[in-house]
């Protein structure tokens, strides 16, 4: 499965070094505000500007966050709220690239992978947790971006996300596996469905 993983991450990555060359850092933002308007107008998203007060959204509702992510609260949870530095986080979730060049789905949750794990507020720092089904997957999945969400939700939450490069993969992870997809602007990605299962760190 690992190999597997291992060589469908390096294809992605020489398929989209080879189709960004030549491109200015202007032109792929514009490429991707193009792909996330066309997304939200595809799926008649309504986008607000400030988190409803209730903490109630509608199907089709997502609030833009100061970062610039897109998020939609399906379930907030139990009240339980993750620590910086203390909760470890259990995550599955469907991932989607939405651009032109880099259409993809992934989906992690059947019961055949294993959730992925990071602790909460140190993601760069070492701990985005390996696991033997769903590492190869992780840093296109875990990213500043879907962390940001539990600041608003906490434990068994259910969110939607539309996440920016400028908030996905990053070169910063300590593994080094993440670098190709942020180096070479391969987000936007549009999370279908993010749960989030909190466990002892």
């Amino acid at each position: 499965m690992k190999a597997r993983i291992g060589v469908l991450m390096i294809i992605l990555g020489l398929i989209a070094g080879s189709c960004n060359k030549g491109k200015t850092f202007s032109q792929y933002k514009k490429e991707e505000r193009e792909a996330i308007n066309n997304l939200i107008a595809k799926e008649n998203f309504e986008i607000i500007n400030q988190y409803p007060t209730s903490g109630v959204f509608g199907e089709k509702q997502f609030v833009l966050l100061d970062n610039g992510c897109y998020l939609n609260v399906v379930d907030s949870g139990n009240g339980n709220r993750a620590v910086a530095g203390q909760t470890k986080v259990l995550m599955r979730g469907i991932l989607k690239g939405i651009a032109d060049t880099d259409t993809f789905t992934i989906n992690l949750f059947p019961n055949g992978y294993e959730p992925l794990e990071f602790v909460y507020g140190l993601m760069y720092e070492a701990k985005v947790i390996a696991n033997s089904d769903s590492y190869g997957f992780g840093f296109m999945f875990l990213s500043p971006g879907v962390e940001s969400a539990l600041e608003y939700v906490g434990e068994n939450a259910t969110v939607r996300m539309i996440i920016p490069f400028d908030n996905g993969q990053s070169n910063k992870y300590p593994y080094g596996i993440g670098s190709a997809y942020q180096d070479n602007y391969r987000v936007p990605v549009y999370y279908d469905r993010i749960r989030f299962v909190f466990d002892e760190y």
